[in-house]
């Protein structure tokens, strides 16, 4: 894939990153009717396109290391060095918000009720597996993107290329497994992981046009199908924005960057800040908070970046470099 698409996968990042936290700020802070409130009603759909984004890039990173079953150990444990320091580290800073709220008279009576089953529960993302509460409500969707690198360990070797049989048979049947009602289960997205596949497919020479744009039709046809004309609209404006944008936009780029622990954290820090501000000035302008809270959230997750997210992608990166590749003339991947 181009330099360019990897720009717009940056900027998807960031802007998707964004919709989220703003729908969890106006829908948490602002009154029912408000306008911040309805336009960013639908900003939850941003998780759907994050696993789109998963869809493309993981397949391409598995590509770029020649993966083949034997290497599934060196994967997974790659994929998991680069998100699971960062997720622990905001556990982390969920505890010592925690303590911290036993000083405060806004806080005092709204502490966790921290149990040893939870923690090891959210460790191993195994919540919904045993109906445990997730401490914040972004944390489910890392346990999908867990159960994804675990399958395309499983399948890739079989759909690599896009254009067998098998590879149709493993895509629809993906996109079908809305139908098991296991909503926090990896099939339950299928529809979303497989768009992002198709777009791999292309982008790496696997698919012409028409194969290109028949998958397609497929997954968006069961997306709506199996969703909503949200979710879809949601899906082929994604993987419009993918396959079209050419520019560079460096605010989202930037942002792009920092999205994981933006995503991870905007919640400890950045509701925290909104909801201290409101109980504090509960005239104040609501929306001047929004914005506050926003580039409160923004400088901690620079920092947060800096000093946990981007140390784990050096980890797996050495990892990386004990195996001798066949090839070495691959460009970067955006956060694969």
């Amino acid at each position: 894939m181009q330099q360019k698409h990897l720009y717009s996968i940056d900027m998807l990042r960031g802007l998707v990153a964004l919709l989220v936290c703003l729908y969890h700020f106006t829908g948490g802070f602002f009154p029912e009717g408000h306008a911040l409130r309805h336009f960013f009603s639908r900003g939850y759909l941003g998780v759907e396109v994050f696993f789109v984004i998963s869809g493309l890039v993981i397949p391409m990173a598995m590509e770029r290391m020649q993966y083949t079953g034997s290497l599934a150990g060196n994967f997974l444990l790659r994929r998991l060095l680069r998100i699971e320091p960062p997720y622990w580290c905001s556990i982390a800073l969920i505890f010592v918000a925690d303590f911290f709220a036993k000083f405060s008279r806004h806080y005092a009576d709204k502490r966790i009720d921290w149990d040893a089953g939870q923690l090891i529960s959210h460790l191993f993302h195994m919540n919904d597996l045993f109906d445990i509460p997730w401490y914040k409500g972004v944390y489910w969707s890392l346990a999908i993107e867990v159960q994804y690198y675990l399958l395309m360990a499983l399948v890739f070797p079989l759909i690599r290329h896009g254009k067998s049989w098998l590879s149709w048979f493993v895509l629809i049947v993906f996109c079908m497994g809305r139908w098991l009602d296991a909503d926090m289960w990896v099939w339950y997205y299928g529809c979303h992981f497989a768009t992002g596949t198709v777009l791999y497919y292309h982008s790496a020479g696997h698919i012409n046009g028409k194969w290109t744009t028949a998958m397609l039709g497929v997954c968006f046809v069961l997306t709506y199908w199996c969703f909503d004309v949200y979710h879809l609209t949601a899906v082929v404006l994604s993987s419009i924005f993918i396959v079209a944008i050419r520019m560079e936009f460096q605010p989202l780029v930037f942002l792009g960057k920092l999205s994981y622990s933006f995503y991870l954290i905007h919640v400890q820090v950045g509701w925290f800040a909104m909801d201290l501000l409101i109980r504090s000035y509960p005239d104040g302008n609501r929306t001047f908070f929004l914005a506050l809270s926003i580039a409160l959230t923004l400088a901690a997750s620079q920092v947060f970046y800096q000093y946990i997210e981007r140390p784990s992608h050096r980890w797996s990166q050495r990892l990386a470099s004990h195996r001798k590749p066949h090839r070495t003339n691959t460009g970067p991947v955006a956060s694969a």
